[in-house]
Order: C-alpha cells, then structure tokens, then sequence
C-alpha cells in the first residue's frame, strides 16, 4: 500500500450513479487494492482460458453493483459466487510488476496451472501440435455469419 501510494498507484476520482437515483462524487485511493487487482488479472490471463475469462469480465459489473447496493445475501449474489470461485480453483502463482507514475504493469508470471504453451504459440515448430492448415476452415465457418449478413443485405 505504501509503495503504491508513494508510485501514485490507485488514484480515482469519479461520479457514481447511487441506488437511491442521486449521482455522487467520490475521490479514492486505493494503492493496494489497484495492484492487487492487476497481479490477480495477471496470473488469471495464464490460467483462465478465453472463454472464462470473458463470462466473468461480463458478469463483475452485476456482481459489483449487487455488492454496492447491499445484496450481498442475494441469492443471485450467492450464485455469481460460486461461479467465480469454480473459475479461481486453478488461479494460482506469482506475478511480477512494474509501479511507475501511477500505473501497474504486469512484467511477468508465473503459474503450475498456466494455459500459455510457448511451444504452440509460436507458430513455429511445435511438434505437430498445431497445425496452421487447420485454421483455414476454422475461420471459413466463423466467418459463415458475415457472409450470410453480406449476402442478405447487399454489401
């Protein structure tokens, strides 16, 4: 906390729209809970894959606005819950960051539970476990939507 703050890590200033209707203007500073939450989203970019990631980056809206209003005891809330902490069970490592001039930068980690294989990203050779012909059909078929849009409305 105090290096963060000492970094101008966590300053916000911003107007929320509060439950009862009124906007209100609050000013935070919040050093360890800003690098808490970039070294937590750093170590999940390695063990969460793409489609975990993205339904619970929709999903922490609701769930901090459910918080911020005082339903904590919701039954909604609970079940928000128990999602994300299915999605943590395997979030675990370290993470190294940069602090300067107010941001928070990953710089590096490391994970038992990493999804991130240098070997198959670098499109290089990987031993035949990814093989780029593979990815012509792939794109063919997501891309069947635009095609038909294109076809139907003339573009």
């Amino acid at each position: 906390n105090e290096l963060g703050g000492a970094n101008g890590i966590g300053r916000l200033d911003l107007v929320e729209s509060r439950f009862v209707g009124m906007k209100s203007r609050g000013v935070y500073e919040t050093p360890g809970g800003s690098i808490l939450v970039a070294a937590h989203r750093g170590i999940e970019s390695v063990c969460l894959d793409r489609c975990e990631m993205h339904l619970k980056d929709q999903m922490m809206p609701q769930y901090a606005e459910m918080i911020y209003n005082g339903f904590w005891y919701s039954p909604e809330r609970i079940a928000l819950q128990a999602m994300v902490d299915k999605t943590q069970e395997k979030v675990e490592g370290s993470v190294r960051l940069k602090l300067y001039k107010g941001s928070v930068s990953v710089v590096g980690r490391k994970s038992p539970y990493s999804l991130y294989n240098a070997q198959i990203a670098s499109f290089e050779d990987d031993g035949g476990l990814y093989d780029q012909n593979d990815a012509s059909g792939f794109i063919k078929l997501n891309a069947l939507r635009l095609r038909t849009l294109s076809a139907q409305r003339g573009n």
